[in-house]
């Protein structure tokens, strides 16, 4: 299982962070979300796509995979 940082922008874009980055809002706009126990065979891209139709909660910034789909 693997974990996949990505940010969201303020305008709505969404695309892979550095895996260095720190979780949580950025010095911008952005916000910096770390997507936790990925299985493997899915791509970024995939978590990305399901990161659209969710809805994240105020100040969390941590989600499992399964998160993603409910």
């Amino acid at each position: 299982m693997a974990s996949i940082m990505i940010k969201k922008a303020g305008e709505g874009l969404i695309s892979q962070a550095h895996r260095n980055a720190d979780v949580g809002p950025t010095s911008g706009s952005s916000v910096v979300y770390e997507i936790l126990n990925v299985p493997a065979g899915v791509s970024v891209d995939d978590v990305i796509a399901a990161f659209k139709t969710f809805k994240p909660a105020d100040k969390k910034y941590e989600y499992d995979y399964a998160d993603l789909s409910k």
